[in-house]
């Protein structure tokens, strides 16, 4: 193992502090997270929640899900479904047009979107035809307000250039491919093979048609991932200055996700190897000027991700990191997602169930969480912990409840418990999280999860 070093310290001694804080915990793309959530969800609280927006001429988030692909990529955890079946995918966009109307209709108030975000699986596999008479229908029922931000995430193997022509006419600016890694051993181990000169093609393509920002995806910890190689597409995918960069762990969960077994454990990289990796990728991206942003994304010092970070106005929602605090979240199709101000609700991940719930006149509703006063304030502390690397309590209020002063109380001296390790340094009242502690930021929100002793049977993936 190479002898680098992280904020001094070298890399041998890195791992054993690693090795004495392994856990594994949840990613907090929310708070309370998915676990915590009960089903089923009143169609009574949804409805209420949908009957708020706009109230006050706020602008929301759209989220729409596309789970199908046109093939199983090994490493993937997202709710997406294989298919050649056009048929299938017609029914599930018919599906997704009566939602869009459904749930549309049961507004109070003008609703307007300033993000759009499509996600999946991959939207680019739906053809051209259907992608755009749903994102028309979407704008004309939920317009997007002045200067909308719009963005797709997309596999460049099945994204044609009218994909691309019909997304920038409807103003999107925003895309994301996922690359994660060149090495031809790795994509052959993962199932997922595309090359340096066809991303690079890609990129070109891309921005000459219209899109101003360009995310590239990649991952570190697959099979057969060497630090040597992985440093070779570290530098190869800087050297395309993509304006943002995700470098997602893989979290290997066989027995969860069964595709995954497909995967030869003695493939994947050991411990050390993989934290290198992680280090790596500070040390790449950063000597080729990207910012590090929250705990696995990097950005160009003018994105707009970066200044906010730098301003202490960074936030995260389940579209990913968001230059916009309290914005409330609608999400569409199968798995959707919607975070209203006081409640989270998901939709049934099956696409063929949630077509026929929609069909039979339902909203398609799995599971929720109304959110107590404990879960909005934690929220906060966790969501601005995990984005701008400050650990603070809110003053106390008069209502405040005794007992979650004393569960801050004690989650705050477990923070300082991390103070001599080098994580985090004292300011003010609370504490900054240093470069070192952004890799345990995870294990740094931790204290705060009221949940968290209850999720015994949930297997989280490793902070690290």
């Amino acid at each position: 193992m190479k002898t680098g070093t992280w904020c001094n310290i070298p890399e041998a001694k890195l791992y054993e502090m690693i090795e004495e804080l392994d856990t594994r915990g949840p990613r907090y793309t929310s708070y309370p997270t998915v676990p915590v959530w009960k089903a089923p969800l009143s169609p009574d609280l949804y409805a209420h929640a949908l009957s708020r927006l706009g109230a006050n001429n706020d602008s929301i988030a759209v989220y729409l899900h596309f789970p199908f692909c046109r093939q199983r990529c090994l490493y993937c955890g997202c709710n997406a479904h294989v298919t050649h079946d056009e048929q299938r995918m017609h029914r599930y966009m018919d599906a997704l047009e009566i939602e869009i109307k459904r749930v549309s209709s049961m507004f109070a108030h003008r609703v307007t979107h300033s993000q759009l975000h499509l996600g999946g699986g991959t939207p680019t596999y739906v053809p051209s035809d259907r992608l755009a008479r749903v994102l028309d229908m979407l704008i004309e029922w939920i317009p997007g307000s002045k200067l909308a931000d719009r963005s797709v995430e997309v596999d460049p193997r099945v994204t044609t250039d009218e994909h691309l022509y019909l997304l920038a006419q409807r103003g999107f600016t925003r895309i994301s491919a996922g690359l994660q890694d060149l090495n031809p051993d790795v994509q052959a181990a993962i199932r997922r093979e595309y090359s340096l000169d066809q991303i690079t093609h890609f990129i070109q393509r891309a921005r000459a048609i219209g899109f101003t920002s360009v995310n590239i995806d990649l991952i570190y910890g697959l099979p057969r991932q060497r630090r040597d190689t992985w440093q070779e597409t570290l530098t190869a995918v800087a050297n395309l200055k993509p304006d943002r960069l995700a470098c997602f762990g893989y979290a290997h969960l066989p027995a969860r996700i069964k595709h995954q077994q497909a995967i030869n454990d003695e493939e994947l990289p050991s411990a050390p190897d993989r934290l290198g990796m992680l280090l790596d990728a500070h040390r790449v991206l950063g000597d080729h000027g990207y910012a590090g942003i929250g705990m696995d994304h990097f950005a160009l010092p003018e994105d707009d991700l970066a200044v906010a970070q730098r301003e202490g106005r960074l936030w995260r929602n389940f579209m990913g990191y968001t230059t916009t605090r309290g914005l409330e979240l609608l999400g569409l199709g199968c798995s959707g997602i919607s975070e209203f101000t006081s409640l989270f609700s998901q939709n049934v991940s099956n696409p063929e169930v949630y077509a026929e719930r929609i069909e039979a006149g339902e909203l398609p509703l799995e599971r929720g969480h109304e959110l107590s006063k404990d879960d909005f304030t934690t929220k906060q502390i966790i969501n601005h912990l995990m984005c701008n690397l400050e650990i603070e309590i809110p003053d106390k209020d008069f209502d405040a409840d005794p007992e979650f002063e004393m569960r801050m109380e004690h989650a705050m001296k477990q923070v300082a418990g991390f103070e001599p390790r080098g994580l985090v340094t004292k300011s003010g009242r609370g504490y900054r999280i240093t470069r070192l502690g952004q890799l345990f930021v995870r294990n740094l929100a931790m204290p705060f999860d009221r949940y968290l002793n209850e999720q015994t049977s949930v297997l989280f993936s490793k902070t690290v």
